[in-house]
């Protein structure tokens, strides 16, 4: 049929199963906008990570401010706020999660009437927090230094005496490297491989872990990112997705 004037126009509405569906995703939008804290890294079904045991060590504390820009911007600060994300997101997908420290202070207090100083007994409290936690693995967090601010990326470490370590190291540093790798420059440098590392905390612990350094404080564009917290959370995801193909790779199929 020909209309020698105007056009039929027709508006389909959604059916009400559809219309509902649609209204509770709008909602679940609005929720994560006004709630953060509960967005999650990742859609997964149920708790992936039940039953396994992870130790997150945020490296330095209390007095020992770790690397720092002007004395304003501090290691110790980032990786607190990264390490207690990954926690919330590791407990999310079901694992039980340890911290050597969850506030502002060092951990020598586990190594008490030792002679040495307090940033070896502070490092002997977190090898030994580490090896008596009973946990599956163990990662200890960064942010790295270095003189020339061209530098930047981020680098895990691992001891090559048992594979495990090894296996952690590459899953972690193929999960950070998209994040770290954010708006290079041609006059940038950016670490993208872990590397063997001959620090106390590898060397003595006895069970798998890694040491991440997270980026570097020295350079320019990577300390603006560190401050971000969206980019924190972004580090925090990357680090539960890496430890979580590592996991599900020791398991097998």
């Amino acid at each position: 049929m020909r209309l020698a004037r105007g056009r039929i126009k027709i508006i389909v509405f959604p059916s009400p199963l559809i219309l509902a569906v649609l209204l509770f995703c709008a909602a679940i939008l609005l929720w994560l906008q006004f709630f953060p804290a509960v967005r999650p890294a990742s859609i997964y079904y149920g708790y992936p990570l039940k039953g396994t045991r992870i130790l997150i060590d945020p490296g330095h504390g209390g007095i020992d401010p770790g690397a720092h820009y002007e004395g304003s911007i501090t290691e110790k600060e980032i990786v607190l706020v990264v390490g207690l994300e990954l926690r919330r997101l590791l407990q999310q997908a079901g694992a039980e999660v340890m911290m050597t420290r969850e506030t502002d202070e060092d951990v020598s207090r586990h190594i008490p009437g030792d002679p040495a100083s307090r940033y070896q007994r502070d490092m002997g409290g977190r090898v030994k927090l580490i090896n008596e936690s009973g946990a599956d693995l163990y990662v200890s967090l960064h942010i790295n230094y270095f003189h020339d601010p061209s530098i930047r990326g981020a680098i895990v470490f691992y001891n090559s005496s048992r594979p495990e370590n090894k296996l952690l190291a590459e899953s972690i540093q193929k999960n950070i490297n998209p994040v770290v790798a954010v708006n290079p420059r041609p006059d940038q440098y950016i670490h993208q491989e872990s590397k063997v590392g001959d620090y106390l905390i590898l060397n003595r612990a006895t069970i798998p872990g890694v040491i991440v350094e997270m980026g570097f404080i020295t350079n320019p564009d990577e300390r603006e990112l560190l401050c971000q917290d969206s980019y924190r959370q972004k580090l925090a995801q990357a680090l539960l997705i890496g430890i979580t193909e590592y996991i599900y790779s020791r398991k097998g199929p």
